[in-house]
């Protein structure tokens, strides 16, 4: 569905990264691991069309991404930001049907069946009884949870979150961490980061690591999350504890 060939990622006085190559397929969740400042945002920024490929291509099924109109884009490729904030004074089901503008005529407002799938999309994340409140008053779990309610309703198929569960208290994290698992079971394809190597192991099939050198690595999340390549991506000593679902991977007490 969404594939990155030889992609080099970055700008024109930097290149972050290169030699990325992956298809994301529906049904299917990779996250993406790295330090602050690796291109995790600019790989997102770069797969979405926003930034031009400094290398390489972006392709979304066998058209090139750079043949597609923003719009065009939108219809299969949602976007859920770290921690939502902003939307003035909207109500939850005004921004989620926000959603349908790439679905609708230039200047044209929605309809009924945008309102319907707006509903449809909270009701499958068991929060319709939010429709009609003040989006600034929620919570910082609920406006996650309606800003992937939100990519829903664009009835795109391909999912990309930058840092889901970023801000959010233990509980939210994993609500918003099972909802992501029942996405993917439903066949849409997930691309994720996460700063949380036991998110990747939780619901990851492979996972992408990028160091601060611009060295990408992508496997299965077995494979690639371990004791040894955690260390060396974020220069720290890490301990694996043994959990009811796996391994548990914590920092070590003598670690800086």
């Amino acid at each position: 569905m969404l594939s990155a060939l030889a992609l080099a990622i970055g700008y024109p006085q930097r290149l972050l990264a290169g030699d990325i190559s992956f298809d994301l397929q529906p049904g299917e969740a990779i996250a993406i691991l790295g330090p602050n400042g690796s291109g995790k945002t600019t790989l997102f920024r770069t797969l979405l069309g926003l930034l031009p490929a400094r290398a390489g291509e972006v392709r979304l099924g066998e058209q090139s991404l750079g043949s597609l109109s923003p719009a065009e884009i939108a219809r299969h490729i949602a976007y859920v930001p770290q921690a939502a904030n902003g939307f003035f004074n909207f109500s939850v089901i005004e921004v989620v049907k926000m959603a349908r503008a790439a679905h609708l005529p230039w200047y044209a407002q929605p309809g009924a069946r945008d309102h319907a799938l707006a509903i449809d999309a909270l009701a499958e994340l068991n929060i319709a009884a939010f429709a009609n409140r003040d989006f600034a008053e929620l919570s910082g779990g609920e406006r996650q949870l309606v800003m992937i309610a939100r990519a829903l309703a664009s009835e795109a198929r391909i999912l990309l979150l930058d840092e889901p569960t970023a801000s959010l208290d233990y509980g939210n994290q994993f609500l918003i961490l099972d909802e992501i698992a029942r996405l993917k079971a439903r066949g849409v394809a997930i691309l994720f980061t996460t700063h949380d190597p036991n998110q990747a192991m939780r619901i990851a099939d492979r996972t992408l690591t990028i160091t601060r050198q611009g060295v990408v690595n992508i496997g299965a999340t077995r494979d690639i999350v371990t004791r040894d390549s955690l260390a060396e991506l974020y220069a720290i000593d890490v301990q694996l504890l043994p959990g009811p679902g796996g391994p548990l991977i914590t920092v070590a007490a003598n670690s800086p």
